[in-house]
């Protein structure tokens, strides 16, 4: 419970300096109705890390895997059939993996790429994009249900015990996710899904396919 104890505080001193900008503002007359309309559906620092799974995480990570998975069918087999004298084709559809869906027990970090823990500035940064793009954008976010699904990142939150007890599985090529909980009010938008990757990135973690180089003759 370091993180949040640690965000806790930052909170305060932000929560302190927020209300001195708005007694000055008050003082002086400055009025702006376009920040205001965007701070009204902001989700400030507390009610960011007190929200899950922010609140329960003792350690939040990234991840990339599935990085040489493209998700194209592959011709594996072709069979002659003498009755229908038809030849029959076998095709492979690489999905690569997946992270559990009913037994976080069963989760393993054997075939992740790359892994990275997130210190507090990061999971600080995090959360403000997965809670504020839209908000901060002005604009209105809807999300947009696409169908390919080839994860190839995802966030782990972990508990005090080491243990993984959530996780926001990440596709950004169809922009789509899969959460092992129940995680509420995400700005999930083509919007947060562009900064988001971008974040990943930032931080040295891969979000696209890489072709296997040819081995060398």
């Amino acid at each position: 419970m370091k993180i949040i104890k640690s965000v806790l505080c930052l909170s305060l001193l932000t929560t302190i300096i927020a209300n001195a900008q708005h007694k000055v503002s008050k003082t002086t007359g400055i009025k702006n109705n376009k920040s205001k309309k965007v701070t009204e559906t902001n989700f400030n620092l507390s009610k960011r890390i007190n929200s899950y799974p922010f609140n329960k995480a003792s350690q939040i990570k990234i991840i990339s895997y599935n990085l040489n998975s493209d998700g194209m069918t592959r011709v594996s087999a072709e069979t002659y059939d003498k009755e229908t004298g038809r030849t029959v084709t076998t095709l492979d559809y690489n999905i690569g993996i997946e992270l559990p869906r009913k037994n976080l027990d069963s989760l393993s970090l054997e075939n992740v790429t790359q892994i990275k823990t997130l210190n507090l500035s990061q999971v600080e940064k995090l959360s403000d994009i997965l809670y504020n793009t839209c908000s901060r954008l002005n604009t209105n976010c809807s999300e947009i249900i696409r169908g390919c699904y080839l994860p190839r990142n995802a966030i782990l939150f972990f508990d005090e015990n080491g243990k993984v007890f959530d996780y926001l599985e990440l596709c950004f090529e169809c922009k789509t996710k899969e959460s092992f909980g129940k995680i509420e009010n995400l700005d999930l938008s083509d919007y947060m899904y562009n900064d988001l990757e971008k974040y990943f990135n930032n931080l040295g973690i891969k979000t696209k396919y890489e072709t296997l180089a040819s081995p060398s003759k």
